[in-house]
């Protein structure tokens, strides 16, 4: 395989806009494009193993240690639930590899699928662990709800999870990986449980009405919180957008109960279809998030909105006490990688479900956004590498992770992304980059198949790594991996077409049947032999 860093300088990207498609000159061949896959993909199963080996104890209970000393060889702590959904996503993301991957690496599939999928079954199983049950009185409803804690318990649905102790964001992250999972193998347990904890989201969205009959909006970091964050919102449009697509069908009835307030301060409900419910309010908290919290100086996004009063606020007693709105302050904080990374993530799911061009301009918008406020390039022996931010040491911060979600959003971006940056769209350069870091810091970093949260300079004098990195580093690989046999099926697919095919103006989708019918159609096709995405 030719040296990543040769084959990054050598390749050419050109692209000609048209008013209704984008054509793409595929830079390498199918044959490349998979190589590349399968290194990525066999050093992410690397990574993977390595880190359920050195960061997880207690056999099938799956305790997750807080951080790893790769001297000393011994774990410490145990991780909140947050770092313990690494595992859950880097599974299946190595199972979403292994599925793209499967004809040309039959072996590979052979040696790991089952296995993969076996052991998420397991950590899915053992996340009762940070599961507990609480009756919570909300903006609409007062309901028992059995969720995530922060902390793991000492036994299966134990873990403390009144007030503070649960936070939505992490339901949320949750969700999106076990929609992922039933996706992936069919396995309905994980649909049930990503459903229900969709429906604890969506009860978290303040439904309050102000003067103007408008709900409020916005999603509270928790239950115990006041305060709205980006993290609390964003990361559930996506899960939601998969959602409504799952449940959508020609007979599907209105069977999900959904929860609102009337103007004059009444809690009602009334039956509605789970699509309809799911897609609405990936639409609002899309809106509200970037109504809200999008920087317009800098086109990415803010950290969170703080609330004017602490403590939670309600209305009512006994059995008709609810939560009501508290005002909010102005956006704050530090801007995120993944802050903006969800926002990617979910307008690329809305723009592909709706096609409304509003989506698409978003997402070149912060494509190109991300790309010049977080990315850092650095010439080291006359080459450039593009660095992420990360922490000045791994107990110290999460921008590895953070990094993460920002690298799958591109991955769901790509296909659309038109902004041009060196003669690549932003995605395919972030993408490019991401993967030529984590490819030097193996060949040159490489701890037991554990890399740095540096991945240029290395280890420094600190032996200290966490888990949660090591997956979120592990995962980048798996789906850089479908990324790139994305690419190379799209290769395949004009270069095994018949001459006379390519010679007209037809369209085809990507394994060369004839597409029937008069209407573009939308998404990646093959048309006149060159791959085309229509919006």
């Amino acid at each position: 395989m030719s040296n990543i860093n040769h084959s990054l300088k050598s390749k050419r990207w050109k692209y000609l806009v048209l008013p209704f498609c984008l054509l793409t000159f595929l830079p390498l061949s199918a044959a490349a494009q998979t190589a590349e896959a399968l290194q990525d993909l066999q050093r992410a199963i690397l990574m993977v193993d390595a880190t359920m080996e050195h960061s997880f104890t207690g056999g099938t209970s799956y305790r997750m240690y807080d951080t790893y000393n790769t001297a000393t060889k011994a774990g410490s702590g145990t991780a909140d639930v947050w770092p313990y959904t690494a595992a859950l996503e880097a599974h299946c993301s190595v199972i979403e590899a292994l599925t793209i991957l499967k004809d040309e690496a039959p072996q590979l599939y052979a040696d790991h699928y089952d296995r993969y999928v076996n052991r998420l079954k397991q950590l899915y199983n053992a996340l009762d662990y940070y599961r507990g049950t609480y009756t919570l009185n909300s903006y609409a409803q007062i309901k028992s709800w059995s969720v995530y804690g922060v902390h793991r318990g000492g036994s299966k649905g134990t873990a403390a999870v009144t007030g503070i102790e649960n936070v939505y964001d992490d339901q949320m992250w949750i969700c999106r990986e076990l929609v992922r999972a039933y996706k992936l193998t069919g396995d309905k347990d994980y649909l049930n449980k990503a459903e229900y904890l969709a429906n604890y989201c969506i009860d978290g969205w303040d439904c309050c009405l102000d003067a103007n009959g408008n709900e409020y909006g916005g999603i509270s970091w928790g239950p115990g919180y006041n305060s709205k964050h980006s993290c609390s919102n964003g990361p559930v449009i996506q899960p939601l957008v998969w959602l409504s697509e799952i449940y959508k069908t020609d007979d599907e009835q209105a069977d999900l109960r959904y929860f609102y307030i009337l103007q004059d301060g009444t809690r009602t409900n009334e039956m509605r279809r789970h699509s309809d419910v799911y897609l609405e309010m990936a639409r609002k908290v899309y809106a509200w998030q970037k109504e809200k919290l999008l920087n317009k100086s800098t086109g990415v996004y803010w950290d969170m909105l703080g609330a004017v009063i602490g403590d939670i606020q309600y209305v009512g007693e006994g059995r008709n006490k609810y939560r009501t709105h508290v005002d909010s302050h102005g956006p704050s904080g530090t801007a995120y990688t993944y802050n903006s990374g969800t926002m990617l993530a979910g307008t690329a799911e809305l723009y592909r479900v709706t096609g409304e061009d509003s989506y698409l301009t978003d997402l070149n918008d912060l494509a190109k956004a991300c790309w010049r406020n977080f990315a850092k390039g650095r010439r080291i022996d006359g080459v450039t590498f593009f660095e992420w931010p990360t922490d000045e040491k791994a107990e110290s911060g999460f921008n590895t992770w953070f990094d993460d979600v920002l690298m799958r959003a591109y991955v769901d971006a790509a296909p659309y992304n038109t902004t041009v940056y060196n003669g690549k769209t932003h995605a395919e350069d972030v993408l490019l980059s991401y993967e030529q870091n984590l490819n030097y810091a193996f060949e040159h970093h490489n701890r037991d198949n554990m890399l740095p949260i540096h991945l240029i300079d290395g280890w420094g004098d600190n032996d200290v790594t966490k888990g949660f990195h090591q997956l979120a580093f592990a995962s980048e690989y798996a789906m850089i991996a479908v990324w790139r046999q994305r690419q190379a099926i799209a290769a395949q697919a004009i270069r095994t077409l018949p001459a006379e095919r390519i010679q007209t103006q037809k369209t085809y989708d990507l394994v060369g049947r004839p597409v029937v019918g008069s209407s573009p159609v939308r998404g990646i096709s093959i048309v006149s032999g060159r791959k085309v995405f229509r919006r």
